[in-house]
């Protein structure tokens, strides 16, 4: 099967203006991705007052995105940004900490169950346990009843 002549003199020029017989070259309009709104220089003397309306809306409408977009990224997104990795890093301080202090727990616990046992050992951290939950507690209904 032969295959078509892609040849540039095959091919229609999309430039080049063609006019119907009896209208001047200059009268066709713009079609497609060149048309007026994405056009720059001068424009078409066919434009009428609406159509400028329009185009200075859009103006408006692309600025205030424009600044929107500045705004929003300098007083929401650094800020938010910042504050994330402030909450990240406390997060992995207090997780290393109480991992810290379930080693010293247990090594305490092991410790004492050598000199006293394993069930006095269990005892003595239950009594502490309970002594320091009382401890808050009535230092909570003092400051309550104040």
């Amino acid at each position: 099967m032969p295959e078509p002549d892609v040849t540039p003199e095959a091919q229609p020029n999309p430039s080049a203006p063609s006019a119907q017989p009896g209208e001047p070259v200059g009268s066709q309009e713009p079609t497609g991705a060149g048309s007026n709104e994405a056009q720059a220089g001068p424009q078409p003397a066919g434009k009428t007052i609406a159509d400028s309306i329009a185009d200075l809306i859009q103006l408006f409408v692309d600025y205030v995105r424009q600044e929107t977009e500045s705004v929003v990224r300098e007083k929401v997104v650094l800020p938010t940004q910042q504050a994330g990795q402030v909450v990240a890093f406390a997060l992995a301080a207090a997780m290393t900490l109480f991992l810290g202090i379930a080693f010293v727990a247990v090594g305490s616990l092991m410790l004492l169950a050598y000199f006293v046992g394993w069930i006095a050992a269990l005892y003595i951290v239950g009594a502490v346990l309970i002594a320091g939950a009382g401890g808050l507690s009535y230092a909570k209904v003092r400051k309550l009843q104040s």
